[in-house]
């Protein structure tokens, strides 16, 4: 990390605003009252803090509804997010979450509470994570730009894990040893990914008349980058990341689906001629709707690569995200498409996608090999039978 790059990180307007984060999280702290209250028969379900309603935690809740209707079921929800039907919203950091939080006997997160949590005495908590990783995590990093702070918050995090959800071997090898995680490992494949290998060409056409596309023979080109530890603001949050222009056209009877990252929501940017989908409720219905997918490094991946369609990796900054976070794998090597540097060649890889496909076709067959050998579309009812009994 440069030296200009410390020296932005502890600019006042972030400073500032983290100094306000921790007030709110102290008064939070003293109302937050575990082991003080009765546990009940509710699950509460987050992820990422409530800003998205959806994930593995969705897929679990769904099959939880098939089998346990004696349970109560909460969701942490946002500004821009609502509880799906048959569940109880609560607003992450209301007094009614904290009560959630506090007695629940089961917890489903797909990411970390607050530093103030710990685990009652009689619950479970689940962990499901967000994703097959590239990128290196915790410990594996090694160029000294994760902080102390949030390896002991992790550390605590862990601990109060009972299950940590797997999607392949090859997560849970690298997972274990970034984070020192010593709990049950549940390796069942993604509940998340359930539907990619179950759902019909009508649930395809059905998400797409709801993203506005009536006509069936256009192809949608899902343009989902992830966030970048380098790119902040002056307030200290992570800038939008979109490497297409503004005036950048498709090859005919294409149409863009842009996808903001969760940790870019607060300085989202929009491609004006794309259809946003920043805040669409459900990431899996994306994969189904979309017929080719544009990402970087994100763990998206190793998701979409579940439904055989074709994908390409716009990485103009490949070098430096590869030194700064480093790869568990050879990625140039191994990836199931190719990697771009510019938008220029992401129209010339659309106009031949066909070709491309071909091109990559052992790559890919590789790689579904490698990470997609669980995804049945039974992974939540493995999950369920194994934490919640059924």
């Amino acid at each position: 990390m440069s030296l200009l790059a410390r020296l932005s990180a502890y600019s006042p307007r972030r400073v500032l605003g983290a100094l306000n984060r921790r007030r709110s999280d102290l008064r939070r702290k003293l109302q937050y009252k575990p082991g003080r209250l009765p546990l009940r028969d509710a699950v509460l379900f987050e992820s990422f803090e409530g800003r998205v309603v959806g994930d593995s935690p969705l897929d679990i809740f769904r099959e939880l509804q098939a089998t346990r209707n004696d349970l109560e079921f909460i969701w942490t929800t946002g500004p821009n997010t609502v509880a799906p039907l048959g569940s109880r919203a609560v607003r992450h950091g209301s007094r009614e979450w904290l009560e959630a939080l506090a007695t629940s006997r089961y917890l489903v997160n797909n990411n970390t509470f607050p530093w103030y949590f710990r685990k009652a005495a009689g619950q479970t908590y689940l962990q499901t994570w967000h994703g097959t990783p590239l990128k290196r995590l915790g410990r594996d990093i090694v160029n000294g730009s994760v902080t102390k702070s949030y390896l002991a918050l992790m550390d605590r995090e862990v601990s109060f894990w009972d299950y940590l959800v797997s999607p392949s071997k090859f997560f849970t090898d690298s997972f274990i040893g970034a984070f020192g995680y010593r709990g049950k490992v549940l390796e069942t494949g993604y509940p998340r990914n359930d539907r990619l290998s179950t759902s019909a060409d009508i649930a395809r056409n059905e998400i797409r008349r709801k993203l506005g596309v009536h006509d069936q023979s256009t192809m949608l080109v899902l343009y989902a980058p992830t966030w970048r530890n380098y790119e902040r603001n002056a307030v200290g949050s992570w800038r939008s990341v979109n490497y297409l222009q503004a005036d950048t056209e498709l090859p005919a009877g294409y149409r863009l689906v842009f996808r903001g990252h969760t940790n870019t929501h607060s300085t989202h940017r929009t491609i004006a001629s794309a259809i946003d989908a920043t805040h669409y409720p459900d990431m899996t219905e994306l994969y189904l709707a979309c017929d080719v997918l544009v990402t970087d490094y994100s763990s998206m991946m190793f998701d979409y690569s579940i439904t055989g369609k074709p994908m390409l990796f716009l990485a103009p900054d490949l070098e430096r995200y590869k030194n700064e976070q480093g790869f568990y794998f050879d990625f140039e090597a191994e990836a199931p498409g190719p990697i771009l540097k510019d938008a220029a060649e992401v129209i010339r890889a659309l106009e031949r996608i066909d070709q491309v496909s071909l091109d990559y076709q052992s790559r890919y067959l590789a790689w579904q090999k490698r990470f997609n050998s669980l995804e049945d579309g039974s992974a939540a009812k493995r999950v369920v039978a194994e934490v919640f009994g059924n």
